[in-house]
């Protein structure tokens, strides 16, 4: 969590999952994250996952090929504040990211949705079929 949480004259929170935070530049402290209910908000933890839903309309030469969609990920820093590492992995400070709209993310990707294999049994044609022998058997099983 950065210092900025710790301000006692503007109420703060947790962020949670899904919850749209805008970073803007407060006055007398810098850049700060604000959340849905217009408080301060509070990363987590370290590893957090960020997507961006929205860019400023002229964002920082060190950010400004970031597209909403792309996820960011949260680092903090003692000497350095807080930190996110993009995804060319270059890490940048909060400052830069003024104006940025963005949304907790899970804290690990969804799995890829798998290819759906549609299993059939397979039977024995008419004509293969041996005496005797039952004209519909399964040879191989779902």
């Amino acid at each position: 969590m950065g210092a900025y949480c710790l301000l006692g004259s503007i109420p703060s929170h947790r962020a949670s999952i899904g919850e749209i935070l805008e970073v803007l530049w407060f006055d007398y402290h810098g850049a700060v994250i604000f959340g849905d209910r217009k408080e301060i908000a509070c990363i987590p933890h370290a590893g957090c996952r960020l997507e961006i839903l929205a860019t400023p309309p002229s964002p920082h030469r060190k950010v400004d090929l970031l597209l909403p969609g792309q996820v960011i990920r949260y680092t903090h820093s003692f000497m350095l504040g807080d930190r996110f590492v993009l995804p060319s992995g270059r890490k940048v400070g909060l400052r830069y990211l003024v104006g940025f709209k963005l949304q907790l993310a899970l804290s690990s990707p969804p799995p890829p949705p798998e290819d759906v294999v549609v299993r059939r049994p397979l039977y024995e044609r008419a004509s293969m079929r041996a005496p005797g022998r039952p004209s519909c058997v399964p040879v191989a099983a779902c």
